[in-house]
């Protein structure tokens, strides 16, 4: 087995390295990242990565790490990424660069296949690096994302196992043990990739573990994902222009006859329950997720009550819009100080 440490290539040796490949080898495959914890989502990700090509891992060096990720990382050095990387039979060379943007590497390398991971999109990479693969012609391809596997869901685990600290730094402001509540945001724009059914089923099983008045769980939910309906749909909703390019709608709705007492306020209770756990679980998946409004406009409740042929016990509440996102936002929180009062 080689060495690992033959497979680390220097970033001043990156472009020499590349010259030396001539054009008898096999088809040179990029991709790049952090890859700070490996788990087997990054296993999978780069075997599969490995099956088109001698396969080039280019990963950010410490500072570029921080820049991207906050002060708590790079977990491991650089050289420890590296060397790990390297010791995996499907990556053929490993290059630490400098900064959190890989367009130089990616120039210097020139590889013939650019691989990211399929929670990327087009219009999601980076807008240097897909500069400079347009200009050296590389072919760029997306590999399924493996759910239910991330470094940051894996850092929280960790943190969260008893006497673990948590570091209270990201953002200052706000609790990091929290980062799930205050990175979950509207998003509105996404790309043209399709969320799994067995993904949309984990999402619903979430929101009915909401809790419910004297358990009645009055919840219905109606998945739209067809094209034709997202754009009925659309036009129902008029603040829903976006969601004909999402992968899917949740529809939640309310069974007023289930309902405790057949209360309306208590079918809205437990039905806004529900739908904020499913967005909270959007969010672990690392999706993106914006609430429509249904429910009071009538004319919407009865439009979508006849588009989908629901009897007049089940009434249309909010929908739920949600893929895979194509723009970024900060996390946040609209706390404020006057609204508390204390006794």
């Amino acid at each position: 087995m080689l060495n690992p440490q033959e497979k680390i290539i220097s970033f001043e040796n990156l472009a020499a390295w590349r010259e030396t490949r001539g054009s008898e080898v096999g088809k040179l495959v990029l991709t790049n990242g952090v890859f700070d914890l490996l788990h087997s989502g990054h296993l999978q990700y780069l075997y599969e990565a490995s099956l088109l090509g001698d396969l080039l891992v280019c990963i950010n060096d410490d500072a570029g790490t921080t820049q991207l990720k906050g002060s708590t990382r790079p977990v491991h050095k650089a050289e420890d990424r590296a060397f790990m990387l390297a010791s995996l039979q499907a990556v053929s060379a490993v290059c630490v660069f400098p900064g959190h943007n890989a367009s130089e590497a990616i120039a210097l390398a020139r590889p013939d296949i650019y691989v990211k991971g399929g929670d990327y999109c087009e219009g999601s990479l980076d807008r240097k690096e897909y500069a400079v693969l347009k200009k050296i012609n590389a072919t760029i391809k997306f590999i399924p994302f493996v759910e239910s596997y991330s470094t940051t869901a894996l850092i929280e685990r960790i943190k969260a196992l008893p006497d673990a600290k948590t570091p209270a730094d990201w953002p200052k402001q706000l609790d990091p043990a929290l980062a799930m509540l205050y990175t979950r945001r509207s998003i509105r724009k996404f790309c043209d990739k399709a969320v799994s059914q067995d993904t949309l089923r984990e999402l619903i099983k979430a929101g009915m573990a909401a809790p419910s008045a004297r358990a009645r769980n009055p919840w219905e939910f109606v998945i739209v994902q067809d094209q034709a309906r997202k754009h009925e749909l659309a036009e129902i909703l008029p603040a829903g222009a976006f969601l004909v390019d999402a992968a899917a709608t949740i529809i939640v709705c309310g069974d007023i006859d289930k309902a405790n007492d057949q209360s309306e306020s208590f079918m809205l209770q437990d039905c806004s329950l529900a739908a904020q756990n499913i967005m909270l679980a959007i969010n672990a998946f690392r999706l993106g997720s914006c609430c429509l409004g249904i429910h009071p406009r009538q004319e919407r409740v009865t439009a979508l009550q006849n588009m989908f042929k629901l009897p007049k016990n089940i009434i249309p509440i909010m929908g739920i819009t949600l893929g895979w996102p194509a723009e970024q936002k900060e996390p946040r929180s609209n706390f404020s100080e006057k609204a508390l009062h204390w006794y």
